[in-house]
């Protein structure tokens, strides 16, 4: 039977189900993933809702629902609609969104004043700041303030303790990462303006205040090596979009809380996945001198000559990467501009009759589980 998941996190919570096949064999029921702490903790500006998901026409709806809860603070209420076997926690906002300090328009009180999240929804419709009942008088990232941030991380756990059944909730441990996979399977490093180290300290900080207050909760460790970012995770760059390893990690994980016996076995099991993985990823992504990511093409042709009527045969092989590999394969006349793909269905190699005496070209495209493409040119001659 399947578990039912709660998410209130990051990208990363949610894309440690969203990256397989029906969620990975989990039902997720309730999840936001745009709020930050300093929102969470902080109080209503009035009863009534400042906004509702019409006002962010330019976003799609998921967004819109989590900047609506975010802005009217009922993020905590839609969580609880549904009563799931486990509530998916990360911490990953403190850095990754901006806090704005907001206060109703024409408001008297200077110290009446709450926090939002500067979410995706609102970058998108900027119209919806110059017509909201609230004006903006700062925004920042919460690492910034470092002694508020810090208090919020406490109230929060409390917060967490107080709603939830500790044996219920699931930390999972996030990282900013430095350096990331680009586009071209070359290994490169986030901009000096990211401050990894920092944010780094920050998150490690709070993830050891949120883990002591609640000593009952399940926690899953990042693992003791770099996990680099993909420029081809299906969100984009960014400095918690991992290789698809970490998500494989993350969920096997959660596959052993939910499947634990009890405590000690869960324990045990952990460690083993957390070794396991750390050594898997060690072994793939040993980078080159050069800062290459480890994928090779070696596919070949049978020949570099054919007689008309006879055929070539096209070979796909790769190695490294993920070791979970899809191919493609198309074909021209060398003084032609368009590619034809040519229809292989999964096999490990084909064979091509030419049909003209020509000059040939083939390329053959393989991609790993990570989306890296690495290319390899042929040519034949038909005689």
């Amino acid at each position: 039977m399947k578990k039912n998941i709660n998410i209130l996190g990051s990208c990363v919570s949610r894309d440690t189900f969203g990256m397989f096949e029906n969620d990975g064999g989990f039902n997720i029921e309730k999840c936001v993933t745009n709020s930050n702490l300093f929102s969470l903790c902080s109080g209503k500006l009035c009863e009534e809702s400042l906004c509702t998901e019409e006002d962010f026409p330019n976003t799609r709806h998921y967004y819109q629902r989590c900047a609506m809860l975010d802005i009217n603070k009922n993020v905590f209420d839609y969580i609880h609609e549904f009563d799931a076997d486990f509530i998916i926690i990360d911490l990953a906002n403190i850095v990754s969104k901006q806090v704005m300090k907001v206060r109703m328009k024409n408001e008297p009180d200077e110290e009446n004043f709450t926090y939002i999240t500067k979410t995706q929804a609102i970058d998108e419709n900027p119209d919806f700041l110059q017509n909201a009942p609230f004006e903006v008088l700062d925004t920042f990232f919460a690492y910034e303030d470092e002694f508020t941030m810090m208090a919020f991380v406490y109230q929060y756990a409390e917060m967490l303790g107080e709603m939830f059944d500790q044996n219920k909730i699931i930390i999972i441990e996030t990282k900013p990462m430095e350096r990331y996979i680009d586009s071209d399977g070359n290994i490169k490093i986030f901009s000096a303006g990211n401050y990894t180290a920092k944010k780094t300290r920050y998150l490690s900080e709070a993830y050891d205040v949120l883990e002591n207050s609640l000593p009952l909760a399940h926690v899953i460790k990042f693992p003791d090596i770099e996990i680099l970012c993909n420029a081809n995770h299906k969100w984009g760059v960014h400095i918690f979009h991992y290789i698809n390893e970490y998500y494989s990690y993350a969920l096997d994980c959660i596959r052993a809380i939910a499947g634990s016996a009890d405590r000690e076995s869960e324990k045990l099991l952990l460690t083993r996945i957390k070794k396991l993985y750390e050594q898997l990823i060690r072994e793939r992504y040993a980078c080159t001198v050069d800062g290459s990511y480890p994928l090779k093409n070696q596919s070949f042709i049978s020949s570099k000559s054919v007689r008309l009527g006879e055929p070539v045969t096209i070979c796909l092989n790769a190695q490294g990467g993920t070791g979970k590999y899809s191919y493609e394969i198309f074909i021209k006349k060398k003084l032609e501009k368009n590619w034809q793909q040519l229809d292989f269905e999964g096999r490990s190699s084909l064979s091509y009759e030419p049909m003209h005496f020509a000059v040939y070209e083939i390329c053959v495209k393989v991609s790993d589980e990570n989306n890296v493409v690495k290319k390899e040119y042929f040519e034949f001659f038909v005689h």
